[in-house]
């Protein structure tokens, strides 16, 4: 699972970066998702709801799972050539979140509608967010080509 952090104004080094994670760390809000505190995961133990106060600390404790777009990229582009069907699910970016305008984007692939956790403020989209990223953070394209887009 692949999952892009956008917050340009409080943490700049993080526009480029992704995080592989299970996918239940990034509902936005915990008590909209049903989760009582003694529910929550290690990483997310006093963070209810991750906004632009609590993202710092919770970003902190996920640094682990931090990985870089061209690691990214030629790992998939790796596993492409050797199991295409498998690339084409196992890196499917699944969730854009955009801290500054309050933006939470998904394409998770199962039935879980995680945009629709998110605290009032928010607006939440099922919905492809390729375009959002800026060409140089989209590790399923090289050399101008889509390679997340199936050619059967």
């Amino acid at each position: 699972m692949y999952f892009k952090v956008l917050h340009k104004n409080y943490l700049p080094p993080l526009v480029d970066s992704w995080y592989i994670t299970e996918p239940d760390l990034w509902y936005v809000d915990y008590d909209q998702a049903g989760y009582a505190p003694s529910e929550y995961r290690e990483e997310r133990k006093g963070i209810r709801i991750l906004n632009e106060t609590t993202i710092a600390n919770f970003l902190e404790r996920i640094e682990k799972y931090e990985r870089f777009t061209e690691d990214i990229r030629l790992e998939f582009l790796r596993e492409l050539r050797t199991n295409r069907e498998e690339a084409y699910y196992d890196y499917n970016q699944c969730f854009f979140i955009d801290f500054d305008r309050l933006i939470f984007y998904s394409t998770y692939p199962e039935s879980i509608s995680f945009e629709e956790y998110i605290p009032n403020k928010w607006e939440g989209y099922l919905q492809r967010f390729d375009e959002q990223v800026l060409y140089k953070y989209r590790y399923w394209e090289d050399k101008n080509k889509n390679y997340l887009v199936r050619e059967d």
